[in-house]
């Protein structure tokens, strides 16, 4: 609450105390704080406070989102549970959430390649060796994604995927990236 209120505070004697109007807030993910500044309106109509997201808590909300579904889940289309040997492991959270993380950070004046990178780690850790998904991967020798290594390297056929996670999970874990891949929230994220 003491945030809340120096913040609005903060915003609110700009003009006076600074002779500047700040446009931006940089969040850490609460609400309240940003909700506050809005609704006290500091500089009238004509200019807006915009919210930007800080890429570490947008990350964070990915691993969360993953374990939250992972421990409510029930049975999948498969009959199994989402959790267990071959599946969203904490472990297989732990990679999704720093790869999201990267493609986000390395992405950054890009929108639509911010998002297409998003994309990549979904399709990347549904990819097998009889269905290699990894077309949105970065092509690089250095690429986060062994896939395309080898294809750099000229032996892409002796490549093996180890990660891939059933079709079940993979539709399960679908709709969180589907809300963490929304343009309006990465585009909140370009700066932070």
């Amino acid at each position: 609450m003491m945030e809340t209120v120096g913040m609005v505070r903060i915003f609110q004697r700009s003009l006076s105390h600074r002779s500047v109007r700040y446009t931006s807030y940089f969040g850490d993910g609460d609400s309240k704080t940003f909700s506050s500044i809005t609704a006290s309106d500091p500089y009238g109509e004509d200019i807006t406070v915009s919210k930007i997201e800080c890429v570490g808590h947008v990350q964070k909300r990915m691993g969360t989102r993953l374990r939250k579904l992972k421990q409510m889940s029930s049975k999948l289309s498969d009959g199994k549970s989402i959790g267990g040997k071959g599946r969203l492991t904490d472990r297989m959270i732990d990679l999704i959430t720093t790869y999201y993380g990267n493609a986000i950070r390395q992405n950054k004046t890009c929108l639509s390649d911010m998002r297409k990178a998003v994309w990549a780690v979904y399709f990347h850790i549904s990819s097998s060796d009889e269905e290699p998904l990894h077309s949105f991967c970065p092509v690089d020798p250095n690429s986060w994604c062994k896939y395309q290594n080898q294809v750099v390297e000229g032996s892409v056929e002796t490549f093996r995927h180890s990660n891939k996670l059933p079709v079940a999970v993979m539709d399960a874990i679908k709709p969180v990236f589907n809300d963490l891949s929304q343009p309006k929230l990465l585009q909140k994220m370009s700066r932070g």
